[in-house]
């Protein structure tokens, strides 16, 4: 019991590593110090199990507003569904612990501390992106996105999340084996590793404007109990439309663009009044102003969770089914579609439009006024591989990035924030700003570094106005995307057969 227990005592405050904390330096600690805190016991697997099972169990407990107080579940039945969710999350830090323990070298030596802080790096990242896509995936608390809040957000645009955590975990694990061992060897390649790492942070990122776009967001603030409440629907969208109004007097002189957040209509867009979708296409002003709000659509028999733009000359034809939309493509289980075998869990909970299609085809980007607006639904921004890859076989280079979002299954809690910093690590990782417009928040713009420049607090309805200046240019890690890791990990294994069969070549020589 001593392996469990001391995992879980390391594991609960990895939730602090994150935003709104943003104790980034309290993950990496974690981290470099689990393999050689969890070797000490007997079961190192069992140690990794309930490390996982902490920190993702109090990272994401806010998964109890959603099921409980929005999705009708008992509060004890929520908290179980909880716990075998993130014990099943808690597989995977168990599993790299496993690997480690079983293929680490003995560390009295130099070269024994650097293969294993080697090894160790490339298990955690890898079993990390596992995580974020076995069986559709849940990336969320990925220690990577926490470093766009560290010194070191320098390394995202070279190598991505995974592979500037993986870069830092490497001389973590080198700074512990210093202080166990004290040896020279080890003094220098961790030095040798940070003096690489600082340069790495200078090298310029080329990218150039793309102009500038004035950008007015509606916070609507729309409570999750009523959002889909019938007697409550008109009055909903009454203030939807009148928060609109306001909207669209800020961008009368300047034009621009103008974004209601993911379904800001409730209802199915076939089953929505004309005189509703006339008047969001309305908020549209053709040359000048551009509307972009999220809405469900159905196709022939499939549903989608989309995000539609209206220029303000749409024919009536054309509104019955919005042509120009992006179809969210990363669904969220239980939530978007049912997974196999659950659709008995899915009948407890109170959860409208549960059965979507995923989207498919390049990604195509809502042009306006010269910026090219990369779009994601919801969490659909939390994978960074993924991402990268969408943005890499869009039909044009995007020049930013736009998230339309509805927070309110998580009330005011954390994972507002810790959504917001995955987003923003997608910003810096392809140096482009980003634009953020969520029901209750938080809303805002991001610059191409991922910081900050108009933020608007969860809670309250608003409108808000500033200004993104698109960037043209690809990183590396744009170009490469999850290849560059794979390289990485690749050669990190490939490192690890060359030692497992010269050792094996030793024993069967002596």
């Amino acid at each position: 019991m001593l392996a469990f227990f001391v995992g879980a005592a390391l594991g609960a405050p990895w939730v602090l590593s994150f935003a709104p904390m943003s104790l980034w330096w309290l993950g990496l600690l974690l981290v470099s110090v689990l393999p050689f805190v969890t070797l000490r016991t007997s079961r190192p697997i069992l140690a990794g199990l309930a490390f996982g099972w902490s920190a993702y169990g109090v990272g994401v407990s806010w998964l109890h507003i959603s099921l409980h107080t929005y999705g009708g579940l008992p509060s004890i039945l929520a908290w179980a569904a909880i716990a075998a969710f993130t014990f099943y999350l808690a597989i995977f830090p168990a599993l790299a612990l496993w690997a480690y323990a079983r293929f680490s070298a003995p560390a009295q030596s130099a070269n024994g501390a650097v293969f294993n802080a080697l090894l160790w790096a490339a298990l955690w990242t890898f079993f990390e992106w596992a995580r974020g896509t076995f069986m559709t995936g849940f990336a969320w608390l990925g220690l990577g996105d926490s470093l766009v809040d560290s010194p070191f957000a320098g390394l995202l645009p070279w190598a991505g999340s995974h592979g500037s955590l993986f870069i830092l975990m490497v001389l973590g694990h080198l700074g512990v084996s210093l202080l166990l061992q004290r040896k020279a060897r080890i003094a220098m390649a961790l030095a040798s590793g940070s003096l690489c790492v600082f340069l790495l942070i200078q090298l310029p990122v080329h990218t150039q404007s793309a102009g500038q776009l004035p950008v007015v967001g509606v916070q609507t603030n729309v409570d999750q109990s009523i959002k889909f409440d019938p007697d409550l629907i008109v009055s909903n969208m009454q203030k939807a439309f009148a928060l609109g109004d306001l909207a669209k007097q800020r961008l009368a002189d300047t034009g621009g663009l103008l974004v209601f957040p993911e379904t800001v209509n409730p209802l199915v867009w076939t089953d929505t009044p004309v005189e509703w979708q006339t008047r969001f296409r309305d908020f549209a002003v053709p040359g000048r102003t551009t509307v972009i709000m999220g809405s469900a659509i159905q196709e022939d028999t499939r549903y989608f969770n989309s995000i539609v733009m209206f220029n303000g000359d749409e024919a009536l034809e054309d509104l019955a089914v919005p042509s120009v939309r992006h179809d969210k493509r990363h669904l969220v289980p239980f939530g978007e579609f049912i997974p196999l075998g659950f659709k008995w869990f899915v009948a407890m909970l109170n959860m409208p439009m549960g059965e979507f299609t995923s989207g498919s085809g390049p990604l195509q980007p809502f042009v306006v006024k010269g910026n090219a607006l990369a779009s994601t639904v919801c969490y659909e921004d939390i994978f960074s591989g993924e991402f990268a890859g969408l943005v890499a076989k869009s039909t044009q280079e995007p020049t930013a990035f736009v998230n339309l979002s509805n927070l309110a299954w998580f009330g005011q809690s954390w994972a507002l924030d810790q959504h917001a910093q995955m987003g923003r690590t997608r910003s810096a990782e392809h140096r482009k700003p980003g634009l953020r417009v969520t029901n209750t928040g938080l809303s805002g713009l991001v610059d191409e570094y991922g910081q900050w420049t108009t933020r608007v607090e969860s809670g309250q309805s608003k409108v808000w106005a500033g200004q993104i200046e698109g960037r043209l240019g690809q990183t590396f890690f744009a170009k490469w995307g999850d290849r560059l890791w794979f390289s990485i990990w690749g050669a990190v294994l490939l490192l690890l057969c060359v030692r497992e069969w010269r050792l094996k070549a030793y024993n069967r020589a002596h």
